[in-house]
């Protein structure tokens, strides 16, 4: 079981909903609906930290066949209880799982390794998981950080992943569907998946377009929802971010930390090995020491894209030039990120 939210006319509804298992798919239904506020189906007796689940839920649980499993009950409806219930049971719940628990852990990691999961559902895990821009070792991380998403309704999925997407930021709206659209895909070289600020708008707003209609005409992922005329509703949100924010600045450094974090050993810079030169940089970019003292990220940045709009292959551009071009790009971007220019200041002012 679990709580879906679902908006309508301005305001969030809460229906209580449960996967069951039909015709070797997995399907969704409505068990209860829960009015504008969930916690309405909560009491405390005494006002303490105990509480129960008001018997009119329970009895309609019964009449449709589902046995109410108080455990699952706690688990549903945890987020609605008070804080202080909510810290008194996670103080119970520290002092270690119980073999059965462990062992249903085991056996969820188990499923997880031989269970094919949609790569639209592996993008969103991983970027929430580890928060890297560059999806382009998805295929390499363990299948056990997608075991969450076993025995779930294609509804109870999305249900699970608004959920999740509650922890981004305002500044990373629009990062997160170029990434779990793999928009970077379009584009070659390594340039669109660290620095999709300096690609062309209108070509980045077109392939992402295409990729939301592909995925909205995917009958497979869409499972027992179906496929409508419309965009599917809980593909709107993403249509919304991606439009109403800007990609700022690159996430590539902030990438690079997130993955020291998550492997738990010492930052390493990027290997020097494409690295330019900061006087061969300046010479492919048509800078000098003095000009380049005075730009900011966003006018470097400005600057490479007229300039690599210009020298694109596509553009009749030679290969191996534009190549350093990005190159060249890389490496005073990051001389500038680093508070260095060669002893020149690195913002106007």
């Amino acid at each position: 079981m679990y709580i879906a939210k679902q908006r309508h006319k301005g305001t969030t509804h809460y229906y209580l909903r449960q996967s069951y298992p039909s015709a070797g798919t997995l399907k969704s239904r409505d068990l209860f609906y829960l009015g504008e506020d969930p916690r309405d189906y909560l009491v405390y007796p005494d006002d303490g930290c105990a509480f129960y689940i008001r018997e009119s839920l329970c009895d309609r649980l019964v009449e449709l066949g589902v046995k109410p499993d108080n455990d699952e009950l706690e688990r549903v409806f945890f987020p609605y209880l008070d804080p202080e219930t909510q810290r008194v049971i996670t103080a119970f719940s520290r002092d270690g799982m119980t073999r059965s628990e462990q062992n249903s852990l085991r056996e969820q990691v188990r499923r997880s390794e031989e269970a094919n999961f949609h790569i639209f559902d592996r993008r969103r895990m991983h970027y929430l998981r580890f928060m890297e821009m560059d999806q382009s070792r998805i295929a390499r991380s363990p299948q056990k950080i997608y075991r969450e998403l076993l025995d779930k309704s294609r509804d109870e999925i999305e249900q699970f992943f608004m959920e999740k997407e509650s922890i981004l930021e305002a500044r990373e709206k629009k990062v997160y569907p170029y990434v779990i659209f793999d928009v970077a895909s379009h584009f070659p070289g390594v340039i669109a998946r660290r620095f999709p600020q300096v690609l062309a708008r209108e070509e980045v707003d077109a392939c992402f377009l295409e990729e939301v209609c592909r995925l909205n005409a995917d009958k497979e992922f869409w499972a027992d929802l179906g496929c409508g005329r419309w965009l599917n509703e809980y593909l709107v949100r993403y249509v919304c971010w991606f439009f109403d924010a800007d990609f700022g600045e690159s996430r590539y450094l902030e990438d690079l930390l997130w993955e020291w974090i998550a492997r738990k050993r010492a930052f390493r810079p990027p290997p020097a090995r494409g690295r330019l030169k900061q006087e061969e940089a300046l010479a492919v970019m048509g800078l000098s020491p003095e000009s380049f003292s005075s730009l900011s990220v966003r006018e470097l940045t400005s600057h490479y894209r007229s300039m690599a709009q210009q020298r694109h292959p596509d553009k009749g551009g030679n290969h191996e030039a534009f190549i350093k071009l990005n190159q060249a790009f890389e490496t005073l971007v990051a001389r500038l990120k680093a508070g260095g220019t060669g002893g020149f200041r690195t913002t106007r002012g």
